[in-house]
């Protein structure tokens, strides 16, 4: 992954135009954490503090997933920053979001944050999809290795962040915010939390720990277990595609999720 590009890197039209929306930048500070685009920013100036993402036009991958970010912003408003403006100049895709002064979740067995994170994900199935078809399904993701009957399992209606890591889940006084909704899906409600499950287990959790803080979501419960065993199965089948045997500890993990 290429460097973050720093405020006083950008070009000056692109300096220009976040200053017209939000007055004179006073101090800047670059955030490394994150692949989707080529500069974030922490802002400050004399009215306002603001988060900033830039995204080369020349990168569609990128790009696309920043515009949808901004696309459903008004849907995640319950869990997620309000998106202050939108704007492209020259070679650039600008999203500027109200800042978040939190801290990033801390998913270690001994922390609390479980419950404020478990709480944030439960806020967020009020989150409806936004009209225009443009998120995808969660089938589209793994169509590549979809088997028959793998496509009703992954069947649902309810908007899905599907990177649940912790520098996407903030908290700010015991209020938990998932921000940077680049790779959202609809499907079934329960796949962010089996999802954020796994990295329990990934930051030390013992396995039934981790299924009996899925257990507080129903939507889980009243899953199916062919629909559950469907599901580790594809994101398992996707993963060993993708990196070969570097998958499998997170895959098993996964699987833990059905013990």
């Amino acid at each position: 992954m290429e460097p973050r590009i720093s405020w006083d890197e950008l070009p000056g039209t692109v300096r220009a135009v976040v200053e017209e929306h939000d007055g004179k930048v006073l101090s800047a500070e670059t955030v490394p954490e994150g692949i989707t685009c080529r500069t974030a920013l922490i802002l400050s100036t004399a009215t306002a503090r603001l988060f900033l993402k830039g995204a080369l036009i020349a990168d569609p991958g990128s790009w696309e997933a920043q515009r949808m970010e901004a696309d459903i912003n008004a849907a995640v408003g319950r869990v997620g920053p309000a998106m202050r403006w939108e704007a492209v100049v020259d070679e650039w895709h600008l999203i500027a979001f109200d800042y978040v002064d939190g801290r990033h979740a801390d998913l270690t067995p001994q922390s609390r944050d479980a419950a404020i994170v478990a709480d944030t994900l439960k806020r967020a199935r009020s989150c409806r999809v936004p009209a225009g078809g443009r998120v995808p399904l969660l089938a589209e993701r793994y169509r590549r290795v979809l088997r028959p009957g793998d496509s009703a399992a992954l069947e649902g209606s309810s908007l899905l962040h599907t990177d649940t890591n912790p520098h996407n889940l903030l908290i700010a006084s015991r209020r938990g915010y998932l921000v940077d909704w680049a790779m959202p899906a609809v499907g079934p409600a329960w796949v962010d939390a089996a999802q954020t499950a796994v990295r329990l287990m990934g930051y030390g959790w013992e396995p039934r720990a981790a299924r009996t803080w899925l257990g507080g979501f129903p939507e889980w419960d009243q899953a199916t277990e062919a629909d559950r065993a469907a599901f580790v199965r594809v994101v398992g089948d996707d993963a060993t595609a993708r990196f070969g045997p570097y998958a499998e500890e997170e895959n098993a993990r996964f699987r833990a999720l059905l013990s």
